[in-house]
């Protein structure tokens, strides 16, 4: 009630005096701000239009996405300069105020700390983004959870870019919603938070509560926020300015279904892996494979040496592997659940395999190494 409010006060101005006032009547969801005063003279009825300003804070968490936060701002900005006017207004927030190291090792000045930004009365935020990138979880504290609460009841609408929606789901948020994040991510949600509705969009905006997959997914979550305010051709011109083509619809896909050139092309190799990725908790039997796949298993597993180098076991292993690494970098849970999760019988045959594949333990990858700063998360 609080943004309402002071969209009356703000709107009444701009009523002609002598004029009787109506109470506040609705405000339209698809318009951000966009505030409806309706107000009553002796003859017609009057229709008052008021374009608020959209403050917003994104709210950097250590090693969070350069590329996902860029995305997300640098609309704002366009939109402001075709519009000729402050549609949008931001501001940079860390935990403790002090400057924020993104994934790539760049470092982002923050405007001010979390709780001194909440506390700004001169800038009451209608959105909070969270934009993080690897290890969320252990780059931001639990005692900061209560700000994001006592926000989100406030009416101040909350999003999470790239791994965002993990601080949300641990702050309480997104129970009855879908959320989304980087592909890479979804295993380490899913075993996190195992009630909560992971999501492979794009991005899932409900309104109060968006979130989106990162990189320049961001864009488009961005654009279609853009144009719900301003409109669909408002949304293009934008978009151009980034010669960004087609704004892409919540439900286009992520990723390519194989990484693999010629085997995308191979019906057989992209129903087996298809299969292969959707069931990392245990180990899958060739049987199962050629059910699927629709093909012997000497022809499956000619096919994955002539497309991989190696066989079918081999491969859903490597795929098994690369999900605990991700859930290593990206939650707290023990080594041991982190194997038993990924379909390993125990730490020690998970470790052994690990380092195999890895060249190094398991202990190891704990955090992101810096071999890896330059991802584009």
């Amino acid at each position: 009630m609080e943004q309402i409010i002071r969209c009356e006060r703000q709107c009444a101005s701009l009523i002609p005096q002598g004029e009787a006032q109506v109470p506040f009547l609705t405000v339209r969801p698809e318009s951000n701000r966009e505030v409806l005063i309706r107000a009553v003279s002796v003859s017609n009825l009057v229709l008052y239009y008021a374009l608020m300003t959209c403050r917003i804070g994104f709210l950097l968490v250590p090693r969070f996405s350069a590329l996902g936060f860029l995305c997300a701002a640098e609309p704002l900005r366009v939109a402001n300069r075709l519009a000729g006017q402050s549609l949008y207004e931001w501001k940079v927030i860390s935990q403790d105020g002090t400057a924020v190291p993104a994934s790539n090792g760049m470092l982002m000045a923050a405007d001010g700390s979390l709780s001194d930004i909440v506390s700004d009365q001169t800038f009451p935020l209608d959105w909070l983004i969270v934009c993080s990138g690897f290890s969320p979880l252990n780059g931001f504290p639990r005692s900061s959870d209560p700000i994001i609460r006592r926000l989100a009841g406030a009416g101040v609408q909350m999003g999470g870019l790239d791994t965002g929606a993990f601080l949300l789901a641990r702050a309480g948020l997104g129970q009855d919603i879908r959320m989304t994040m980087h592909w890479e991510a979804l295993p380490a949600f899913a075993e996190a938070f195992p009630c909560m509705q992971a999501s492979s969009e794009l991005f899932e905006d409900f309104g109060t509560i968006f979130t989106c997959a990162g990189g320049t997914a961001s864009i488009d979550l961005m654009l279609n926020r853009i144009s719900r305010l301003k409109g669909t051709a408002f949304a293009r011109r934008v978009s151009e300015q980034f010669i960004h083509t087609t704004i892409r619809h919540a439900a286009a896909a992520q990723k390519l279904p194989l990484k693999s050139g010629h085997a995308s092309h191979n019906r057989i190799l992209v129903r087996a892996i298809t299969m292969m990725e959707s069931i990392t908790d245990r180990r899958i039997t060739i049987e199962e494979l050629t059910r699927t796949a629709l093909c012997s298993a000497r022809h499956l597993e000619r096919l994955f040496h002539a497309h991989f180098g190696w066989g079918v076991s081999q491969h859903h292993r490597k795929i098994r592997l690369a999900r605990a690494r991700t859930m290593l970098r990206e939650t707290d849970m023990a080594i041991a659940d982190i194997a038993i999760a990924c379909g390993f019988e125990s730490r020690t045959n998970f470790s052994r395999a690990y380092g195999v594949e890895f060249s190094r333990p398991p202990t190891h990858d704990r955090t992101e190494p810096d071999g890896f700063k330059s991802s584009p998360r």
